[in-house]
This record gives structure tokens, C-alpha cells and sequence, in this order.
């Protein structure tokens, strides 16, 4: 209840203070999806506005934030008249999101966007866990509360102030995007990096003309053994860390086909149809591997155990396989003292791989 109380205080005081960092965009391999695709919208006004509902601005929920379809953030959401302000347990990421869109005309009448909508509900942690899309990201959470309700678009959000779409800042421009991919591809993450997934042959560059005609802010060519990124087109520094062990993971691909065949038999497919990596499964694999990176080198000054064994299930919630990869990754020579390596490799099997063998 304690760490509740701070949380909420601590969301309050972000907005006032100016703390407000940018929230990562795409997730690191193809650009992201116009603003509106996983939106739903409804004509504004066509119920009247109440104030019974609105007992839900000031309530708090505590969940997992996806934003951008990058590795999940523990912390709270608090519901408010201009926004939904996240902010992390760790206190080092913080992001308001609309609660709704601005009014908009069209030939039907006056609309607004809902900013919020519940995704599904999945079963996979042995209780409903409640996933919302909001703003790009997912929301995931087991105590929904007023979020539900907000998803449903009622009428008092109608009532709420009109805000336009906030746009995304690049995280360099053009000029300075070859001399920041050097410096992260000579760089301690990428040497850990490498530990893992070998390093590639040429130097790393930026994506060429076609791959970014086609969408994708980093490539991986086998033929060549070289990686090339576009930070001009990425919303943070995560995003680009994320997108370099992506793309590190097709290498590790093109060279152990028949050993990640192994490890990856009985991983469920991924659910979500906006995740990245639905229905393909190599991009799949290659997602689960940087899912399972962040997670090892997020917990790798941790005391507890436990705590962290239950944070892994939220990643594998959303990207299945990042488990089995975590696993496999805590053998090699890198993690031969991550604090949470003896309780991988002992193989606990969590709620998505009941009956699954260890992996030894």
C-alpha cells in the first residue's frame, strides 16, 4: 500500500515538474503503423455526456507497459482529465498518453478517437490478464479497474478537453545518425551483445534506400554478415538498443538454424496481431532473443529472485519464447554469474511451458 501511495504521488508530481521523457516508438525493425491503426472511433456527442463515470479520473492501476511494442515496464497508470500518465517503479520512465483523440469532422458528424482499447484478455498466467492498447503500446494488467471502463468509451470522455496526437521526437538527424551508430555498435551493450550472438564481419552502417523504403529501421544481411540501423527514424535510445540485438539475433539465426530449432520447439505462437513478430516466426525468434536480453541485463544487479521469476512471466506473456531464450543465454560465459541463473537452468517451467523439458 506503501509503495502505492508513492507511485500515485510520484505520477502527480512528473506532469508539474516537467518530467516527461519520451516514450520509444517503433519496435526497432519496420516503422510504425499510422496513429489511427489501432484505434477505434465513435461519433462524439452521440450520447450525452454524465459525470457519474467519472469517478475513474484520479484512480491508479498497477501493470506492465509495452510502449512500442518494446519489453514490458512494471509501474503504475493514473487515469486523468488530460491524460494517462505512466510512470515505472524505477522511477526512470515516465510517458503521459491521451486518454482520448481530439474532435474531428467528417461527413457522419463530429468524432473522437478512443485512445484506449482492451486488446483481449489472456489466461496464459493462470489468471485473466487484461491487455489495452494505448498509443502505440500495450497496457497489460490483472486489476483493470477504471481502464475497462475507458476502454468502453463512455460518454464523459466526450466531455474531456480535445488535445491533438503528440508526435514523437527522432532520436538524431540525418548527419549525426552515422556517427551514433558507430558509437553504439563500438560500445559496451553491444559488446555484451556480441558475447552472445557473435560480431559481425563489417562495420555496422545505415539502412540503405530500399530498406527504408521498406519500412524497417534495421537490417540484418546474411550474405554479407553486416548490420546496418536508422536512428534518424527512432524515438529514443532504447528503441535503438533494441533494435541492434534484434538485428544481431538474425545473425545468431543464420548460423545455429538447426540448434534454435531445438530450443524453440513447443514455444506457443505469438498472440497479439500487432506485435512484431506475429505469424513470422524468425522475426518471432529474433524478438524473443532481444525480449530475453533486456530482461537478463535489466536483472542482472538483482537481490530477488523470486520477484524477478514473475516479472520473466510478463515478457513471456507478450512475446512467448523469451523464457526458453532467457534460459539458453544464462549457459554461455556472459551470465555465468547473473544472480538469476540457477533458477533458469534448474527449469522452472512457468504457466506458458507446463511440462516443457529443461533446458540443459
Amino acid at each position: 500500500m506503501r509503495l502505492r501511495r508513492a507511485l500515485f504521488l510520484a505520477a502527480l508530481a512528473a506532469p508539474a515538474l516537467g518530467v516527461r521523457h519520451p516514450a520509444p516508438a517503433a519496435s526497432g525493425y519496420a516503422a510504425l503503423a499510422g496513429a489511427d491503426d489501432t484505434l477505434r472511433v465513435r461519433l462524439a456527442g452521440s450520447r450525452a455526456a454524465t459525470s457519474r463515470g467519472r469517478a475513474a479520473l484520479g484512480a491508479m492501476v498497477m501493470g506492465y507497459l509495452s510502449p512500442r511494442g518494446l519489453p514490458p515496464l512494471h509501474g503504475v497508470m493514473l487515469v486523468t482529465d488530460t491524460g494517462l500518465v505512466f510512470r515505472s517503479t524505477n522511477g526512470r520512465y515516465v510517458a503521459v498518453l491521451p486518454v482520448v483523440g481530439p474532435v474531428r469532422q467528417s461527413a457522419r458528424g463530429r468524432w473522437r478517437a478512443s485512445a484506449v482499447t482492451l486488446a483481449y484478455v489472456d489466461e496464459g498466467l493462470g489468471r485473466p490478464s487484461y491487455l489495452f492498447r494505448v498509443d502505440g503500446g500495450v497496457f497489460e494488467t490483472d486489476a483493470p479497474g477504471p481502464l475497462a471502463e475507458v476502454a468502453g468509451h463512455p460518454a464523459w470522455l466526450d466531455s474531456l478537453g480535445s488535445r491533438e496526437w503528440r508526435r514523437e521526437h527522432v532520436l538524431v538527424d540525418e548527419p549525426a545518425a552515422r556517427g551514433l551508430v558507430a558509437t553504439i555498435a563500438n560500445g559496451s551493450y553491444a559488446d555484451s551483445l556480441y558475447a552472445i550472438f557473435g560480431r559481425p564481419a563489417r562495420p555496422a552502417g545505415l539502412v540503405g534506400e530500399r530498406g527504408r523504403a521498406a519500412g524497417r529501421l534495421g537490417e540484418y544481411i546474411a550474405t554479407r554478415d553486416s548490420l546496418a540501423l536508422d536512428p534518424a527514424r527512432m524515438a529514443g535510445v532504447a528503441q535503438l538498443r533494441h533494435t541492434l540485438a534484434h538485428e544481431l539475433a538474425h545473425r545468431w539465426q543464420a548460423r545455429s538454424g538447426a540448434q534454435l530449432a531445438l530450443l524453440w520447439q513447443g514455444v506457443a505462437p505469438i498472440r497479439d496481431p500487432k506485435r512484431y513478430g506475429y505469424g513470422h516466426p524468425r522475426e518471432h525468434q529474433a524478438e524473443a532473443a532481444a525480449f530475453a536480453v533486456h530482461f537478463l541485463l535489466a536483472t542482472a544487479a538483482t537481490p530477488d529472485a523470486s520477484t524477478q521469476a514473475a516479472t520473466l512471466d510478463h515478457y513471456e506473456l507478450m512475446v512467448p519464447g523469451t523464457r526458453t531464450m532467457a534460459r539458453y543465454f544464462t549457459l554461455q560465459p556472459i551470465f555465468r554469474h547473473h544472480p538469476l541463473r540457477a533458477m533458469l537452468t534448474r527449469g522452472r517451467a512457468g504457466p506458458h511451458e507446463r511440462g516443457r523439458p529443461a533446458v540443459r
